[in-house]
C-alpha cells in the first residue's frame, strides 16, 4: 500500500465513507503507533504483512472473521515499523500536543478541567477519546476536551474542522461547542466546520441523528434568546450564518447511499413508473423527494442505475420527462406538468 493510497483511505474516513473493516484498520494503525519493543521485520516479511493488511479490505474474502484475528496480532507487532518503512510514517506523532491558548471569557468548559490538542501538520490527525470516540482533526484545528468526562455528559470544544465518530452512550450525551453552535448527539458520526474567521459554521451528518443549537444555546439546549434547534439526519447539514444570525438546513454537497447492503447501482428498470424510481432513491439516500404522483402517473422510464451522484441521477430523470427540481430545507422537490 502506497502513501497515496493510505491518504485516500484517511480522507475517505474523514467523509464517513469507510466500511467497518477499513475503519478498524485505521484505528489499529493509530492505536499502535509509537509502541516500544517492536522487532524489525525483514523485507520479505514486511511485504507479506502489508499484502495481508491491504487484502483485509477487499470484499468477498472467505472466513474473514477467522483470518482477522492473526492479522490484528501481526498489526499490533509490526504496524509502527511498517508505517515508517512503507509510507514515511503516515500518521506520525506530529501535531497533537498541548497548547497554551486561553479560553474565551464565555467558554463553556472550565479552564482547569481540559486537555488541549492542536493539529499543526499538513494531514488529518486521529484523536482517540477515553470513551471510545474517535475524532479526525483537520490541519490548523484545535480540540479542547474535558480531562475526565463527567457522569451526565461528554463535552468538547472545536476550533476549526473535524469529523466525529462518537461512541454511543445514551446515559451521557456528547456535546460539541463550535463558535456559536452547540451539537448534541448520543452516538453517531458527523462533521463540524467552525473556523474562527469563517462566516459560517457547518454541521453535516453521516449517520444517526444530531440536534444542533445556535446562538447562545447552552448545553441543555436552553437559550436566553429565541431557541434555534435543527434536527439533522444522514445526508443533511445545518449552516449557521454568523453575521446574519440565520440558520439554513440543507442537503450535503454529495449525498451518499445509507441503506445497508444497497444494490442501487446494480438495479435496472424496464418501463417503470418514475414515481417508483424516486421512491427507490429516497430509500437508498434517506432523502425526501416530493412530487405530485398524479402528474407523474403516466411518466415511465427504462433505465439502469450507475454510480453517479444523487443530484446527477435526479437531473437525468427530470430531463427525460421534461421536469425540473430544486432543493430547499433538505428536501428535493420535483416540478412537472406530467407526461
Amino acid at each position: 500500500m502506497h502513501a497515496s493510497q493510505f491518504q485516500e483511505l484517511l480522507e475517505k474516513y474523514s467523509r464517513g465513507a469507510c466500511t467497518p473493516e477499513e475503519e478498524q484498520l485505521i484505528h489499529d494503525w493509530y492505536d499502535n503507533v509509537g509502541q516500544d519493543g517492536q522487532r524489525e521485520p525483514g523485507m520479505e516479511e514486511r511485504a507479506n504483512i502489508e499484502e495481508r493488511l491491504w487484502s483485509a479490505l477487499k470484499p468477498g474474502r472467505e472466513d474473514k472473521k477467522r483470518k482477522w484475528v492473526p492479522l490484528k496480532r501481526a498489526a499490533m507487532i509490526t504496524i509502527p515499523l511498517l508505517l515508517i518503512g512503507f509510507a514515511g510514517y503516515y500518521i506520525r506523532q506530529q501535531s497533537v500536543r498541548p497548547i497554551q491558548t486561553s479560553f474565551q471569557k464565555n467558554a463553556l468548559i472550565p479552564k482547569r478541567l481540559v486537555s488541549r490538542f492542536y493539529n499543526d501538520g499538513k494531514t488529518e490527525r486521529l484523536v482517540s477519546l477515553e470513551d471510545g470516540s474517535r475524532i479526525l482533526l483537520k490541519p490548523a484545528s484545535e480540540l479542547i476536551v474535558r480531562s475526565n468526562f463527567n457522569k451526565e455528559k461528554r463535552e468538547v470544544q472545536l476550533k476549526g474542522e473535524a469529523f466525529f465518530h462518537v461512541k454511543r452512550d445514551p446515559a451521557r450525551p456528547f456535546f460539541v461547542y463550535a463558535n456559536e453552535v452547540v451539537t448534541r448527539v448520543l452516538g453517531t458520526s458527523f462533521r463540524v466546520s467552525a473556523y474562527e474567521n469563517d462566516r459560517d459554521v457547518t454541521v453535516a451528518v453521516k449517520s444517526g441523528k444530531v440536534s444542533v443549537y445556535a446562538s447562545g444555546a447552552d448545553a441543555s439546549g436552553r437559550s436566553s434568546k429565541a431557541r434555534h434547534e435543527v434536527i439533522l439526519t444522514p445526508n443533511q447539514q445545518m449552516v449557521y450564518h454568523r453575521v446574519d444570525d440565520i440558520i439554513s438546513k440543507e442537503l450535503v454537497e454529495k449525498p451518499e447511499v445509507i441503506l445497508p447492503n444497497s444494490n442501487l447501482f446494480r438495479m435496472q428498470f424496464e418501463n417503470a413508473e418514475v414515481s417508483q424510481i424516486f421512491k427507490v432513491l429516497e430509500e437508498n439516500y434517506g432523502v425526501e423527494i416530493r412530487f405530485d404522483k398524479n402528474l407523474l402517473k403516466n411518466c415511465r422510464l427504462t433505465t439502469s442505475m450507475s454510480d453517479e451522484g444523487l443530484y446527477e441521477r435526479i437531473e437525468v430523470i427530470c430531463k427525460a420527462i421534461g421536469a425540473s427540481y430544486w432543493c430547499d430545507d433538505a428536501v428535493i422537490t420535483i416540478k412537472s406538468n406530467g407526461c
